[in-house]
Order: structure tokens, then C-alpha cells, then sequence
């Protein structure tokens, strides 16, 4: 009998991100018009003489660089094919650089014939999820590219094959993954003559035989790349191109960091982007525990070198110590919980343990949390937030990780006699919290049957990663499941989800949904604060493998990252803000200076920057220190969210400022508190969960039902009108500018007083992002009109007009879309009506069969909790709690009027919805009135936005207002007695109920 066929494992659903394809749009600017000529050796990548491409490459590096904004590092483009023309791109931990290098390798193919490529990544670790994503995403990028790559795994039996591979067919490109260790040194197999008699030319080693095939090379991770015998050996590949793809770039300024960096993707961009995970810190205990140690300096020759180090004594004072390598700083101090420190090298500049763990010299360690009873404190904490979490995570199909990083594997793994502390604390917390859920009667059935499969044997649900354990009985599948079966250890069938390691992983490993990281061992300034939390910092799948990413409603909720460390590592969250701004290309920070406006585009007049400074400062945004010429932001992202739309208003009327230099200044701070208030504090956490009362939602439910009805958008455009109306706004107002460079060359004359500077403007060679079939479809796709419109407003554009698109694709485009949009809007304005069908089930506040849910993410109502003081308000509220969720002080001012006794109910509205022209819309608020002491079928939906004038409200959000105006007219034509309005600055909530007869 044929056994039936299992189901095939889910695989990871991948899509091409916006900031992954402008990553690889760049590398594929730089070289666009080169002409790359067919090798001589057919294993051979095609080529391009360095000398005649020099001008167009220094041209597309211009242009590249100017697009998006990047000032950093230097352009430097050989005209010799050695060195070999280097680009880098900077992209963050978690943001899919491994994706977007593997897409740069198909692209180069598809556009110049490249067929040999060599990614280098630092560890063996890397290694294996490197070769993992090439296999992931091999069926992906053969659908969208037609081809599929040959992959070789480095090693002496597999480099011949790659050398060999045929540079033509339906796996033409071929791509070798190694670890520099693969190539530093002439001992290493690769620079060995003599060993392989089947090579082309006059090569007698694989590396010469490299050399011939001129491969494109791939560095991942550059900054564990940059020793001078690793840079000798990287030459000797004779690479063709080489690509750096890092978030982090080492040199002691941007000049040494960055060689024609042509892309910037950094910490800030990627947490202002919503790419990774907001981060949580929980901080356990109290600094007290701050015991620490330090190598303070050292004695005696390389071979028996001797290291003093001191370190503070739990009772008080200190004490110092003599180490040499195979000695146990456990059994030097007498501190049992140090046994894990065992001395491996002592170098001129550190201590080095076996374990991992380094000791620079001069530099404190606390090594305080080792303690067994702030272990214990640490870890209960964490599995606190483990099942603070986990159940609604379940419920969204999510499978909740926590990760764990110790300092020794004996805590874990049992060695001798000795106890495994760390795992029995573990086992011991664990159960307490599992039967304290368990005894919950109001858990969710399936939940509480995914916790009881591995009551029985809590040793399922935690296993641990390290070098020892690969030899460890029945340890074997652990790792195999933590380091290659990401797909399966995501899975609900799969009980593990506790995870535990060394340092090890923290390179080369990461896992999707890790939303718990706990720091059970110290550190020291070499590894920074994000790179520690890395592993946790990619956004969640479910699963169905498919990425929970920024356009889900719940997404704020659920991608977080919950760090719990101990109070003796200081101020972890500044440290981390500390970092993205330290990071960040950009250099925006807290601290605001003349300079730094500048820089920043904002204004080049120092008059209207101190006037816009004083500005801010009297209205709350930061503290002014005139003599220093610095404002100090205040540091609430929620605050400054609240008054934003009030800046914005207040900022346009400073004296002197050019008409930029409001968004400019905007645009500033918006990158500071998008980046910053990603990293927050638990304990300055807004509420994340409003309880909804279920007698509330009685009275409420039919206004609920009738803003979740399903509604198809119609709008009959008279087309040869709106053509009209478009060709003519262009013919008058379309302007695009070629780019241009300006270089300044200032000279010293005889006169050593006087300088002479002359200004040279070159105009950039203008590049072609799309064809016109693609210009024309993406055009229609973001105006919501047919292909053919868009294509009639091109083609009757004025021909001069028409020739300036080419100047810059980017902004033309960026142009035709708002004044087609615009346009749209003065046409539609009264002919958008909609036909609305059937309510839909599932909505942010009922479940997949129309019930109530119990719960709801405050994320998907307002960014910060507004406390409400009025009981009388309170009592109003569909929610059963003091505080509402808010975005806006005429939000805040909203919730505080809602007290007429007329109203039976209000909320903020979770998100609804409705299409418009202009794309979804959500509005604010939600009222079900009174009609004497019976609630009665009457309704009121208001719109707030804090401005004076509905004229200021931007094009797009009064074109979302005027639609959804339509929207509300289909309701009341079915039946539903509710009205719509919009709530300006000037506006009170009673004022308004009387204006509209309630």
C-alpha cells in the first residue's frame, strides 16, 4: 500500500522591497552604458575597458549618489583594471542585504552577461545562512529573472568545479561562498601551486586560475575585512568589480569608510522605515550589582605573558589578580559564578577567554549579573515577557521565540558535578509561569493546547547552541533545527522556542521571530548595543512564512523586541539611540546645532536658523542655549508627534526662511523621533492593549457594521477634461532641471593672502530608470487612472516639456503623478459614489465569526495614551479603561470634550479603511448618541486635523476627507442616520453637534 504523501513544508514568501530594489537599481546605474566586451576564456566573466568607461562611470556615480542623497566617503573610479572599481552599500542588520546582494547577482547578469561571482562573508556561521538564503530564494528570482544560479559551497572539491562552470545555459551564473580564512595566507589550499593539473593558461593555483575568470566579488560584513594580509589576498582574485554590502564600515572618518558608497540604508532609515522590529527595553535589578573587572596591564614575554587584572568583591573593596592563558578566573577570585572564564591568550590589548569573551585593556567589565540570583531575576523576567506576549502572537498565527545569550556552557549544559544553573533556574521559572497560564479559565483552547503538549517534558521547549553540543547525545537535532530548519522551527508542531548560546550567534544566525532577547553574560565596547540585539531585529513572519510588514494594521504591535538585560548594563536605551544617531549617515541627533541645519539643507541664512531655532524653543519643541548656538530636543516622540501639525504652520512664518526650509526642518525632526522613539523603555511604554466593554459595543456596533461595509469606489472621469485640465497644468507649471555637480577649486597664489577659486558646473549624463511602457504603467498604477489617459497626457504634453522627463526620471515622475493626482481631485470632488455591499466578519474588533473580541491593540487607534481625567468622559468610553489612544493635541482636546450628555458612546476608531481616490482612509472618531435616556440610531463620524483653515489641510488628506463625504452620503442612503464632519483648531465638539442639528 502507497504510503500517502506529506505535505509539502511551507517555504518563505518572499517580495522585493522598495528600499531592496532602489539598492540594486543603484549598482545597476553605475554601470549602465558601459560596454562590456565577451571574454576570451569562455569560464570568463565579460569585461570593460577601465580607461574608456572611466568618464561614463564617474558620471553614473554623480548622478547615483546625488538620487539618493548620499555626501558620504570618497568617489574614486580606476582607469587601470587594478584595483578594480570598488561600490559600496549600506544597509542595516535585519534589512534583507543577503536578498538584495543575491537580486544584484541576477540583475548584472541580466544586463551585462556576468556569470562569475564570489561572496566572502567573515565566519562559517555566515557561511551556512548565506548558502541557506541562496536556497530559499532560488525559485523566487528564477521566476522574475528566468535563470537560477549554480551555488558552490567553498572547498577543495568544489573551487575546480566553480572555475570550470559553463558561462552559458540555464544556470549560467555561477557563485562561490567563502570565509576569508579560505584565502589569507599562502599556506591556504587556494594559493597552493601544483595541486590541481587541470587549469586553464599558465594558472598553477586556483587563485591564479580566479584571477583569469575575473569574478565579481561580494563582501559581506566589510568591516572583518579590512587587515592588511586580507586586502593583499583580496587583490590577488583580480576582481573584475567588487561590491561591499555591510552595516558597518570601518575607518575613523567617512573618507576612510566608504569607497563610492551608492546607497545608504542606515540604523535610522531602517527604524524610520518600520524595516526592523521597534525595540522594548525591560532592565532588571538595580546598579548596585555593578561589580566589575578590568586588565589593567601586563607582564613577561609573548609566550608567557601575564595579565593583572582587578576586580570589586561582592562585600566591597577590591582586590587584583595575576592570570596566564589556562587559568580559571573563577578559582583566582574565589567567585564561583566566573568559573566559565577560563584564560585563553593574553595579548598586549586584551584578555581572552575560551568562552569567547574578550577583556580590553583599560576597560571596566560588570560582571555583577553573573550572579546566580540575578540570573534567576533576569531569566523570570523574560519568560514573563515571553507569556505577556506569546498568546496573542499564537492567535495571529505568529510562533513567539525567545533568545537567551549565557556566558558559559556549563550553566547549560551539565559538566561533571557541577550544577547547570542556568537551566534549572529556567526549567523552575518556566513551569511556575506555564501553570499559572494553564489556570487561566478565559485562555484560548488552541493556545492552551499548544502549551500542554510539552507540560509533561518542559526539555522540548528550550534547547541550547554551542561549539560543545554538536557532540552532545541526542543535541544533534537541536542544532540542526536552530541553525538550518528556520521553516520548520517556526512552526506550531515544532515545541522548541526557547533558545539558548553563547556569543556565537550573534553573526551569521537570526530568526524572524525572536521577540524576546535576554542578556545573561557582559560585554565590552567592541561589540556595540545593536549589534548584540541584531539577531532579533527582522521583522515577524506567520505561518505561512509570509513577513508581518508596515502596511499590516497590527504591525506596530506585533514586530517588537523585548530586551530584558540586567541595571548593571547602564542606560541601554540611550546607548541604543546613541548608536542609530552615531550610525546614521544622515547625522541627525537630539542635539541641534547651526551647523547641522545647515548640513541638513534646511537654510544657508544664519539669521533665519537662529530665528528658527527661538521658534521651536518657545513653542515646547527643545531647550535653547544661545551661547553654545544649540537647541536640545525634547525627548518624547509622542509629544512631538502631537504638536507637529502646530510646528509645521508656525515654522512657515519664520522671517528670512526659504520656502524649503520648513520641510527641511520638518523633515529633521521627523527622522530624529521616527528613529529614536522606535527604542523605548518598558517602563515608559504606552498601554499596548485596551480592554473593550462589551456593553459599550452594544450601543456601538451598528456604526461599527456600517464602517466595515465592503464599498466599491465608482467615479466616471469625463476623460477628455481632465486631459485638458492635466496637459495644461503641465504646459504651465512642469519644470525639471537637469543634475548638475558643482566643483570649487580654490588654488594658492604667489600672494599667500590671497586665494583664487574657480566654479565648474558639469551636467550629468541622464539615465534611463524605465522604459516608456514601464513610465506609463507605474504612472497609472500610482494615479488610479487608465493607461491610456496617462499616455494621452504624454503624448499631448508640449514637446519641450515632454524632453525634460529624461533629465531626471525620479522627480519627473514624482511631478506627473501630484499634478495628475491633483488635477484629479478638483475634477472627482463631487462625482466619486460608491456601492456598498455586504459588512465584513473579521474587523479589528471582532474575530473570523463576528464575535467580540476581548482586546485590541491600542497601536491601531493612536500612537500615545491620552489619560482621561472627566469620569463623566470616561463612563462614555467604548473602551474599559482611563486613557484613550491618541495621535494629535486636537485629538487629546477631542476626548476631553466628549462629554455632552447627548453622547451614549464614544471611541478612536481602530483602522477601517475607505477606498478613495487618494487611497485608504481611517477616520478619528466614532459617536452613538442619545435621544432622550435611549440610545437611538444615530451617529456621528468626525475627522480632526490640526490646522486653521480646511484650505491648509494637504491635497491628498482633503481629497481622502471629500470622498469619504460620498462614502457617508451611501449610508444614509441605505438607511444609516449618521453624519460626517471635520474638526478644525478652532472647532469644539458641542459647537460642531449644534452646527449639524444634534
Amino acid at each position: 500500500m502507497t504510503a500517502p504523501l506529506m505535505p509539502a513544508p511551507p517555504q518563505f514568501q518572499y517580495t522585493t522591497l522598495p528600499h531592496q530594489t532602489a539598492a540594486v537599481q543603484s549598482i545597476a546605474d553605475v554601470l549602465a552604458d558601459v560596454r562590456f566586451a565577451p571574454p576570451a576564456n569562455v569560464h570568463a566573466n565579460p569585461s570593460y575597458v577601465p580607461r574608456e568607461a572611466a568618464a561614463t562611470l564617474k558620471a553614473n556615480l554623480a548622478a547615483v549618489r546625488q538620487r539618493n542623497g548620499v555626501r558620504a566617503g570618497t568617489v574614486h573610479v580606476p582607469d587601470t583594471a587594478t584595483p578594480a572599481l570598488n561600490l559600496d552599500v549600506l544597509m542595516e542588520t535585519g534589512t534583507g542585504k543577503t536578498f538584495t546582494f543575491i537580486e544584484t547577482i541576477h540583475r548584472l547578469h541580466r544586463e551585462h552577461k556576468l556569470c562569475k561571482f564570489i561572496v566572502l562573508v567573515p565566519s562559517n556561521a555566515i557561511r551556512q545562512g548565506t548558502l541557506k538564503s541562496l536556497q530559499t530564494t532560488a525559485a523566487f528570482f528564477a521566476k522574475q529573472y528566468e535563470q537560477h544560479i549554480n551555488v558552490f559551497n567553498y572547498s577543495a572539491k568544489t573551487v575546480g568545479g566553480f572555475i570550470h562552470a559553463a558561462s552559458a545555459g540555464a544556470a549560467s551564473i555561477s557563485v562561490m561562498v567563502a570565509t576569508y580564512q579560505s584565502f589569507a595566507g599562502d599556506s591556504k589550499l587556494i594559493n597552493k601551486r601544483g595541486v590541481e593539473a587541470n587549469l586553464f593558461g599558465q594558472a598553477r593555483s586556483f587563485m591564479e586560475a580566479l584571477a583569469v575568470i575575473r569574478p565579481v566579488l561580494i563582501i559581506d560584513e566589510p568591516h572583518r575585512f579590512e587587515g592588511a594580509q586580507t586586502q593583499e589576498y583580496l587583490a590577488k582574485f583580480n576582481p573584475l568589480l567588487t561590491i561591499r554590502f555591510g552595516a558597518t564600515f570601518k575607518g575613523k572618518n567617512d573618507n576612510e569608510k566608504y569607497k563610492n558608497l551608492v546607497y545608504t540604508l542606515d540604523s535610522l532609515d531602517a527604524f524610520r522605515q518600520r524595516l526592523v522590529k521597534g525595540i522594548v527595553v525591560d532592565t532588571v535589578g538595580s546598579a548596585d550589582a555593578a561589580q566589575s573587572l578590568c586588565y589593567l596591564s601586563h607582564h613577561g614575554t609573548a609566550k608567557e605573558r601575564c595579565a593583572l587584572v582587578q576586580y570589586t568583591k561582592p562585600a566591597g573593596g577590591s582586590a587584583t589578580v595575576e592570570l596566564r592563558a589556562k587559568d580559571n578566573l573563577g578559582d583566582k577570585t574565589g567567585l564561583g559564578f566566573l568559573d566559565g572564564h577560563v584564560v585563553e591568550t593574553v595579548t598586549t590589548k586584551e584578555l581572552l577567554f575560551t568562552n569567547g569573551f574578550a577583556l580590553p585593556l583599560g576597560e571596566a567589565m560588570a560582571y555583577g549579573m553573573l550572579a546566580e540570583q540575578t540570573q534567576g531575576l533576569i531569566i523570570e523576567r523574560a519568560i514573563a515577557n515571553h507569556f505577556e506576549r506569546e498568546e496573542d502572537l499564537f492567535q495571529r498565527g505568529i510562533k513567539s521565540l525567545s533568545l537567551f545569550f549565557i556566558d558559559a556552557v556549563a550553566k547549560y549544559l551539565p559538566e561533571g558535578q557541577k550544577p547547570a544553573v542556568i537551566r534549572e533556574a529556567f526549567e523552575a521559572h518556566y513551569r511556575t509561569h506555564l501553570q499559572r497560564t494553564l489556570a487561566r479559565p478565559d485562555l484560548h483552547p488552541p493556545y492552551r493546547a499548544y502549551l500542554e503538549r510539552s507540560a509533561a517534558d518542559i526539555g522540548k521547549v528550550h534547547k541550547g547552541y554551542f561549539a560543545r553540543s554538536h557532540s552532545e547525545k541526542g543535541e544533534e537535532e537541536a542544532i540542526k533545527l536552530i541553525l538550518q530548519e528556520k521553516e520548520k522551527l517556526l512552526s506550531f508542531d515544532t515545541d522548541l522556542r526557547f533558545i539558548f548560546s553563547m556569543w556565537a550567534l550573534q553573526e551569521g544566525w537570526d530568526n524572524p521571530n525572536v521577540f524576546t532577547l535576554c542578556k545573561l553574560a557582559p560585554s565590552n565596547s567592541q561589540i556595540t548595543k545593536l549589534q548584540q540585539i541584531g539577531r532579533g531585529l527582522r521583522l515577524a513572519v506567520n505561518q505561512d512564512l509570509q513577513r508581518v510588514h508596515s502596511d499590516d494594521a497590527a504591525f506596530e504591535h506585533i514586530n517588537e523586541l523585548t530586551v530584558v538585560v540586567p541595571a548593571s548594563e547602564g542606560d541601554f536605551v540611550a546607548a541604543i539611540q546613541s548608536e542609530i544617531a552615531a550610525h546614521s549617515v544622515k547625522q541627525v541627533s537630539r542635539t541641534v546645532s547651526l551647523a547641522s541645519l545647515l548640513a541638513s539643507g534646511v537654510s544657508d541664512n544664519g539669521f533665519a536658523l537662529v530665528g528658527l531655532m527661538q521658534t521651536l524653543a518657545s513653542h515646547g519643541a527643545g531647550v535653547l542655549d544661545m551661547a553654545a548656538g544649540t537647541l536640545t530636543l525634547q525627548p518624547d516622540a509622542a509629544v512631538f508627534k502631537a504638536q507637529r501639525a502646530r510646528l509645521a504652520q508656525v515654522l512657515a512664518q519664520v522671517p528670512h526662511l526659504e520656502a524649503t526650509g520648513p520641510k527641511a526642518m520638518l523633515d529633521y525632526l521627523d527622522a530624529y523621533y521616527e528613529g529614536h522613539g522606535q527604542v523605548k523603555r518598558k517602563e515608559d511604554k504606552a498601554k499596548s492593549i485596551l480592554k473593550i466593554n462589551p456593553t459599550q459595543y452594544e450601543k456601538f456596533k451598528a456604526l461599527w457594521a456600517a464602517l466595515n461595509r465592503d464599498a466599491v469606489m465608482h467615479y466616471e472621469l469625463e476623460t477628455p477634461a481632465l486631459v485638458e485640465a492635466i496637459v495644461a497644468r503641465l504646459a504651465r507649471d512642469f519644470q525639471v532641471l537637469p543634475l548638475t555637480i558643482n566643483i570649487t577649486r580654490t588654488e594658492q597664489v604667489q600672494d599667500v593672502q590671497r586665494a583664487e577659486s574657480t566654479q565648474t558646473s558639469y551636467q550629468v549624463k541622464p539615465h534611463k530608470v524605465f522604459t516608456l511602457g514601464e513610465f506609463v504603467t507605474d504612472l497609472a498604477n500610482a494615479t488610479h487612472l487608465s493607461v491610456h489617459t496617462v499616455a494621452t497626457v504624454l503624448a499631448r504634453m508640449p514637446a519641450e516639456k515632454f524632453a525634460q522627463i529624461q533629465h531626471n526620471e525620479g522627480r519627473a515622475f514624482a511631478t506627473l503623478r501630484d499634478t495628475m493626482t491633483r488635477c484629479v481631485h478638483e475634477l472627482l470632488v463631487h462625482k466619486v459614489t460608491y456601492q456598498l455591499r455586504e459588512t465584513k466578519v473579521k474587523t479589528a474588533l471582532t474575530d473570523t465569526t463576528g464575535a467580540l473580541l476581548a482586546t485590541l491593540p491600542a497601536a491601531l487607534c493612536g500612537a500615545e495614551m491620552h489619560a482621561i481625567a472627566n469620569p463623566a468622559v470616561q463612563a462614555k468610553s467604548l473602551y474599559a479603561e482611563d486613557q484613550m489612544p491618541v495621535d494629535s493635541q486636537i485629538e487629546r482636546d477631542t476626548v476631553d470634550e466628549s462629554q455632552a450628555q447627548s453622547i451614549a458612546v464614544f471611541a478612536k476608531l481602530p483602522k477601517v479603511d475607505i477606498p478613495t481616490p487618494a487611497g485608504k482612509y481611517n477616520p478619528d472618531f466614532g459617536y452613538a448618541l442619545l435621544q432622550g435616556d435611549q440610545a437611538q440610531a444615530m451617529y456621528l463620524v468626525v475627522e480632526t486635523k490640526g490646522y486653521d483653515q480646511y484650505g491648509d489641510i494637504p491635497d491628498r488628506e482633503r481629497m481622502k476627507i471629500d470622498a469619504a463625504k460620498r462614502f457617508f452620503q451611501a449610508l444614509q442612503q441605505e438607511g444609516v442616520n449618521v453624519r460626517f464632519t471635520t474638526k478644525l483648531n478652532r472647532d469644539g465638539l458641542l459647537q460642531i453637534m449644534r452646527q449639524i442639528g444634534l
